[in-house]
């Protein structure tokens, strides 16, 4: 009837019976339920699986990953669940359907079977519970870019090398991806202690780089630097390409390259003290005819102060600093050879000399350039670096100067702190028509010209 309730309609009972219109009922009917209310195979399936204690999937991820719970989808968590219910319910359904099915073949003496199709058919019906899955139905594809902290690959170093490692991180993660595995875990047997079973009951949860890969260690499940470069493969990869990077490794020659010079200029300056010691009349008079100066052997301390912090400041992948310093005790160095170059210039006893000397000068030019080239300065590609150190010409010395000073200023302004031992240092322009340290042809190296020569 339009607007009647379906079903029965029992409105009061009268003694021991229930009365619906005239109908003696002796018991009250079962509530109304629409059409296709019975619970679904699925929900069935997850009773039975709650009963074996199956593990759950949100309350393991609440406890391990609370992070990766909160951006994973409803589908990817129904897929984990249904993994771990697999565990508990498969092997029960198995041993079930295994008893029909021994029950519907028998084979007799003679070898011949009996076929109960009864049998098949219930075994049957039971595997049609059984919950397929495989190894790859243990591995999540996650959405990485919801994992990951806003700063992870944020450079925190000046070294472009760690600029450029950290973007080849993320196209590793946009290939090969962050996937979260999950595994039963690996127990000692009860009844053998030296061997293990799975635990079916209790699942491993952990994130990992690409679908086998390296495990990401994380509390929370979010991706931050420490989580991503504490994983095997990319943190030995950024120690090999950033601290033994390009950058890093052609700082550090410059610097063993400036120690070398330093120690020879010195070497050169104390064999002509020691000469002059000899023989101070002559020495005297050959000045006085030069008109030369025996310049102060203390002259070099300066520049290999800053050499020595030079040498300090290249750890921790940071470069800028000791590449400011490298710089200005390369023209510091520069300038004590020019001085003592004019020195021998003009005192002939010293004419054997002066080809090492103008060799440290030359080289210190070299040092600069390189240290400029080093962090992509005037234009100078890292391929530039080894063409600098093999004395091609890559830009007059005037231009690096010029740049350099550039350079160090912008470093001083930004960085005042740690610049502090430069600030009191003045630049000495290097000499006129030289390329990198190269003297030309029929060129004096020009030590005596525009006063550039003389110590500060």
């Amino acid at each position: 009837m339009g607007g009647q309730t379906p079903g029965s309609t029992c409105g009061y009972k009268l003694g021991g019976h229930w009365v619906d219109k005239g109908t003696n009922c002796r018991s009250r009917n079962t509530p109304h339920r629409p059409l296709g209310s019975h619970p679904s195979a699925e929900t069935l399936l997850r009773r039975r699986a709650t009963s074996l204690r199956a593990e759950d999937a949100r309350v393991l991820l609440k406890a391990k990953l609370p992070f990766v719970l909160k951006k994973m989808t409803d589908a990817q968590i129904h897929q984990m669940q249904r993994v771990c219910d697999a565990a508990v319910v498969d092997p029960e359904i198995r041993k079930e359907a295994q008893k029909y099915y021994d029950r519907a073949g028998v084979f007799t003496d003679e070898g011949s079977a009996i076929w109960d199709e009864a049998a098949k058919r219930k075994a049957d019906r039971i595997m049609a519970g059984f919950i397929q899955v495989d190894d790859w139905d243990k591995r999540i594809r996650l959405d990485y870019q919801k994992l990951m902290e806003p700063t992870a690959l944020d450079p925190i170093t000046d070294n472009p090398d760690e600029a450029c490692y950290l973007r080849g991180i993320k196209q590793t993660l946009d290939q090969r991806g962050v996937w979260l595995r999950f595994e039963e875990k690996l127990i000692r047997d009860p009844e053998d202690p030296s061997a293990h079973i799975l635990d079916v009951h209790h699942f491993d949860v952990w994130l990992s780089l690409g679908p086998s890969g390296d495990t990401i260690r994380t509390e929370t499940g979010k991706l931050t630097r420490d989580a991503l470069l504490n994983t095997t493969e990319l943190g030995a990869e950024y120690y090999e390409k950033v601290y033994l990077g390009p950058v890093q490794k052609a700082l550090e020659r410059e610097i063993s390259r400036l120690d070398s010079q330093i120690s020879t200029g010195r070497s050169q300056h104390e064999s002509l003290r020691q000469l002059r010691a000899g023989s101070p009349i002559v020495s005297r008079v050959s000045d006085v005819m030069g008109g030369a100066d025996f310049p102060d052997y203390s002259m070099w301390d300066p520049g290999f102060k800053l050499y020595l912090r030079a040498r300090e400041l290249n750890i921790g992948g940071n470069v800028k600093a000791s590449q400011a310093y490298l710089m200005t005790a390369a023209y510091m160095t520069r300038t004590c050879a020019a001085v003592l170059a004019d020195y021998l210039d003009k005192n002939d006893r010293g004419s054997g000399r002066a080809v090492t000397i103008l060799k440290v000068l030359k080289t210190c030019g070299q040092v600069a350039g390189a240290a400029l080239a080093v962090t992509g300065a005037v234009g100078i590609a890292r391929a530039g670096i080894a063409a600098l150190t093999e004395g091609s010409a890559v830009g007059t010395t005037s231009e690096l100067d010029v740049v350099g000073k550039k350079a160090l200023d912008e470093f001083i302004a930004k960085n005042p702190e740690t610049a502090e031992g430069l600030k009191e240092v003045q630049l000495v322009p290097g000499p006129k028509g030289s390329i990198t340290g190269f003297v030309k042809g029929g060129h004096s190296y020009g030590a005596s010209a525009g006063g550039w020569g003389k110590w500060p």
